[in-house]
């Protein structure tokens, strides 16, 4: 792993449905692995159902219609790249043709999830011209609370 960058939102003051809390599309030449994704909410009421929250994967058929422009990719190790990935967050518009890698449930009363992944078992980005093009998370509220996500990706192998 040659550098390791974060992705991440600015609070999504989410509403009930499935929203596009964070997307990580790969450079041209740069695909990426995510090796830790996270997300919280901050619900006061305490009988809210759990929030169904998603790891996914899309190949950008339809862009759909983010939510202004995300905080800066950071890098966090590894020996200095330019980062051609790019991220999107806080879909207005939902872009389609996703495939869920992963699905849980995750409490919207101060309900936080992180999740690492092993060496070996991250999961990658094709190229930008690729079928997985995009990784990224999902979250589907039933009351109306603010979402913050992150992830966590390495590029170069």
């Amino acid at each position: 792993m040659d550098a390791v960058f974060v992705a991440r939102n600015t609070a999504f003051a989410m509403t009930t449905g499935m929203k596009t809390v964070l997307l990580i599309a790969a450079g041209a030449n740069q695909p990426v692995s995510v090796v830790e994704w996270g997300i919280s909410f901050d619900g006061v009421t305490a009988t809210a159902v759990p929030a169904t929250v998603e790891l996914v994967q899309k190949d950008g058929t339809t862009a759909g219609t983010a939510g202004g422009s995300p905080p800066a990719i950071v890098q966090v190790g590894g020996r200095a790249i330019t980062v051609q990935p790019t991220a999107s967050h806080n879909y207005t518009a939902e872009p389609t043709t996703y495939t869920t890698i992963e699905q849980l449930y995750v409490p919207q009363f101060m309900g936080a999830f992180v999740k690492q992944y092993p060496l070996g078992y991250e999961n990658d980005s094709d190229l930008s011209g690729g079928t997985v093009r995009y990784l990224g998370i999902r979250a589907n509220v039933s009351a109306n609370v603010n979402a913050l996500a992150y992830i966590r990706f390495s590029i170069g192998g």
